[in-house]
């Protein structure tokens, strides 16, 4: 386990000079479009280039095999949770905005891409698809899936910082990002698939970013 956490730790180290090097591509060189696929490309190359070696290198002591982790196995309790985030950000959104509400140019910011389908894409490979997977073999699925929920809060942690983000402001992140940590955990031990993991994560992050 001191390799898997070591390996972790290079993972979040790296993803912290990644993160600068997206703020000093996007601030000096790229906008729009480019600044999108740019971070998105760097996200990709970091995360999913570990996920997948470490998936490779670990493939028999996962709990399910690298071949099995995109399937199409989607039980009733997947779409339970589906309809629940769907509910609920329309909730936050007549909350916010009294009423119904889309933002004009999502495309603007730079992030609409990389944030509602990389982030998702990304990020569900390497929790859910490595740590997640790896840890279920070694602890029960409540152990597992706290730790591999911290996991995922800490590797949001760079860019907290690196935003300059308020005591506050780092408060609430942690509020929204460790739940659903635990749930894209919870919903990959029920399903044993990534693709519903995946789904709610781009689900969840689209309806963050265009309508609350």
């Amino acid at each position: 386990m001191t390799t898997f956490y070591l390996s972790y730790g290079f993972m979040v180290v790296l993803w912290f000079f990644g993160r600068e090097l997206i703020n000093f591509i996007n601030h000096q060189y790229t906008t729009g479009m480019a600044s999108d696929l740019t971070s998105l490309a760097i996200k990709a190359v970091i995360m999913v280039g570990l996920g997948a070696i470490w998936i490779n290198q670990t493939n028999d002591q996962l709990w399910v095999k690298k071949r099995k982790l995109y399937n199409g196995n989607f039980p009733k309790i997947f779409w339970i949770v589906l309809a629940m985030f769907i509910g609920y950000l329309f909730f936050l959104m007549f909350g916010a905005h009294h009423g119904f509400y889309i933002q004009a140019n999502p495309f603007k910011s730079g992030e609409f891409i990389s944030v509602t389908l990389g982030a998702g894409l990304v990020e569900e490979f390497l929790f859910r698809g490595f740590f997640m997977n790896f840890l279920m073999n070694r602890y029960g699925i409540v152990t597992a899936n706290i730790i591999q929920a911290c996991l995922f809060q800490i590797s949001h942690f760079p860019l907290y910082y690196l935003e300059g983000l308020t005591m506050t402001a780092w408060l609430v992140s942690i509020a929204n990002v460790l739940p659903l940590g635990l749930i894209f955990g919870w919903i990959f031990y029920r399903t044993k698939n990534l693709w519903a993991g995946t789904i709610l994560h781009c689900v969840w992050d689209t309806g963050v970013t265009l309508f609350i």
